[in-house]
């Protein structure tokens, strides 16, 4: 199930653009989200949990782990575009993989990214690094990106067609 929506074991959840089965754990402790194997992901809840208190439950381990995955990719492209990003941050979006503010030079990220693999969101925040410096798709934005990771493009069509894109998000 690619909704997020945690209600079974053996659901289908990405995490760094693998694949992982859904194994609900029963605890009356506090909800938390493991993975151990290589092929699953445990999710421990209270059985009485509503479908929400899971999605919930996996969506705050997607942004905790996102976050971890952020400084270090942020300071390597802020050294490669000349860049100063004074803000990250992860929030759930429906209609794009990214935005950012060149005034305030702060970057959003879709919490969705942390289900792809990690080179989808480096791509994402040098896109959104040079945007800091030119603000739409100009051809001197083009090439910029270019400069700053040849291999662009192929990012930008694997974020598009994978398996969690959306047809209607444009611009990625």
């Amino acid at each position: 199930m690619l909704s997020g929506a945690c209600s079974i074991s053996g659901e289908s959840h990405y995490f760094l653009g693998n694949r992982y089965r859904l194994n609900i754990v029963h605890t009356d402790g506090n909800p938390k989200v493991e993975i151990k194997r290589k092929t699953h992901i445990d999710l421990h809840i209270n059985p009485k949990a509503s479908t929400e208190k899971r999605e919930e439950t996996l969506n705050n381990f997607y942004r905790r782990e996102l976050k971890k995955q952020l400084p270090p990719l942020v300071e390597k492209w802020q050294k490669v575009t000349g860049v100063q990003v004074n803000e990250v941050k992860v929030k759930k979006m429906k209609t794009k993989w990214r935005t950012s503010n060149p005034k305030d030079k702060r970057i959003w990220l879709n919490l969705e990214l942390a289900k792809n693999p990690l080179k989808l969101t480096e791509y994402v925040i040098a896109h959104e690094m040079t945007h800091l410096l030119e603000k739409t798709h100009t051809e001197r934005f083009h090439d910029l990106m270019d400069s700053f990771m040849p291999q662009w493009e192929q990012y930008k069509n694997e974020l598009n067609n994978s398996v969690l894109g959306h047809f209607e998000w444009k611009n990625a």
